[in-house]
């Protein structure tokens, strides 16, 4: 089997070159969704002898997934391999499923299908633990829900991420998202009585929203140009 210059193999997961296109040679760059010795399927459909693939270096980990040791790998840009795809003998790169925001993986071990979206996945084994125990949610550092990199994520509080998921929402500011339910007038009140002393729950009430709506416009971070 191939060899890359460091001696390692090429797995599952890793991205690599070939060229293509024998009479006018192209060097394309694939990653590697399965292994079929002596070929490797790569994510753009090519199927390619092993012999003909050069190893990419790049600053992707790649750890065994805690309680699927011997059955998962993931990495930290977010991919994942099972190790026991069909055969013993073949490796497979899952494709992530849920809705798009959120993407996950199923993973089969003995107690059954589990879940996981890999957002968590990907914190769990690559990030620091968190600082607090209020610090049990992940979020994108981009806003990019499909950027899972291990250096775009973070951990967050409960109230920190209900502030992401309404920022998203109303990602057009005030009265042009059709979806607001406040007006410039009712922004206003809503900030005086805010200075007043009213807290965001009782605002939140009082208007029809939510508090984390409230929050976010008292701290002109949605609702700016008013």
């Amino acid at each position: 089997m191939f060899l890359a210059q460091n001696g390692t193999r090429p797995a599952v997961g890793r991205t690599v070159t070939y060229t293509s296109l024998p009479c006018h040679p192209t060097t394309t760059q694939a990653v590697i969704v399965e292994l079929r010795p002596p070929l490797a399927e790569l994510d753009n459909g090519a199927l390619v002898p092993l012999q003909d693939l050069r190893l990419v270096v790049t600053d992707e980990r790649w750890l065994p997934i805690q309680d699927f040791a011997d059955q998962y790998l993931l990495s930290s840009y977010g991919k994942v391999v099972s190790l026991s795809y069909r055969h013993t003998d073949r490796q497979r790169l899952l494709q992530a499923s849920g809705p798009q925001r959120y993407p996950s993986v199923s993973l089969y071990g003995a107690a059954g299908v589990t879940q996981v979206g890999l957002n968590r996945l990907v914190a769990q084994h690559f990030l620091p633990p968190p600082a607090e125990e209020r610090f049990q949610h992940v979020i994108p550092k981009d806003g990019n829900h499909l950027n899972l990199r291990a250096e775009n994520l973070q951990w967050v509080d409960q109230r920190e991420q209900q502030d992401r998921v309404v920022l998203e929402r109303f990602h057009r500011c005030g009265a042009r998202n059709p979806n607001s339910k406040l007006t410039p007038d009712s922004v206003r009140q809503i900030r005086a009585l805010a200075a007043q002393g009213q807290s965001y729950q009782q605002l939140a009430m009082q208007f029809g929203v939510s508090r984390p709506t409230i929050s976010l416009l008292v701290r002109r971070l949605t609702w700016r140009t008013i």
